[in-house]
């Protein structure tokens, strides 16, 4: 999972998918869901079946060059398996959302709304596992401008990033089980968790260290 080809050959299965079930797909797709679980969003099928497939690959690609364009290059020696394994990651979870679509389209009896908040919660729980693995660059991890010029800093909260996108992520997957009043309330509350709190966090490790020197 950590090799750049995997990503690719996830996208040429979304790809293949999507020819194989596009004769049986109607000629207006659902692609978007209220929190509800009703359907308020349509497209036509070959966009909604081949779209997400192409954005995936420009995505994949963009993430392969722009450490390139990192002044901070040389840190990704370190963690490069994690870098790739997180581009894979993020991959996956598209080729997945796009899966159900589809799948929805042909008449998969499936909640769209809770599978793809609780697919949203375990992509935290994994981030949340390799953040810490994370040294300091540009374009992947918590970059606030405070943890960006202090390694120390980048250190510190990715360790808390970790534990915070893992609980955020587990807040997340419960409320893909709760019903529609209570579950936009806790998933927001599970993603603030996950991604502001190492955010705002960054910010007072910065300034202790500051107030130290």
């Amino acid at each position: 999972m950590s090799r750049p080809s995997v990503g690719l050959a996830l996208i040429a299965a979304m790809a293949g998918f999507a020819a194989l079930v596009f004769p049986s797909l109607p000629a207006r797709i659902a692609v978007h869901w209220n929190w509800a679980g009703e359907v308020d969003g349509w497209m036509n099928r070959f966009p909604a079946a081949f779209l997400v497939p192409a954005l995936a690959l420009v995505l994949w690609a963009l993430l392969r060059w722009l450490p390139r364009l990192d002044p901070r290059v040389a840190h990704y020696e370190s963690f490069w398996d994690t870098y790739h394994l997180l581009v894979n990651l993020i991959i996956f979870f598209l080729a997945l959302v796009h899966a159900l679509v589809l799948g929805y389209a042909l008449g998969w009896a499936v909640d769209v709304t809770s599978v793809v908040l609780a697919l949203v919660g375990i992509l935290f729980v994994v981030l949340g596992h390799y953040l810490p693995r994370v040294r300091s660059n540009w374009w992947l991890g918590v970059r606030t401008p405070w943890a960006l010029e202090s390694e120390r800093v980048w250190a510190e909260t990715h360790r808390l990033a970790g534990r915070t996108f893992v609980a955020g992520g587990i807040v997340t997957v419960a409320a893909a089980l709760l019903p529609h009043p209570l579950r936009p309330w806790v998933a927001l509350a599970g993603l603030l968790l996950g991604g502001l709190t190492p955010a705002v966090y960054s910010y007072f490790s910065w300034r202790r260290e500051h107030r130290a020197a």
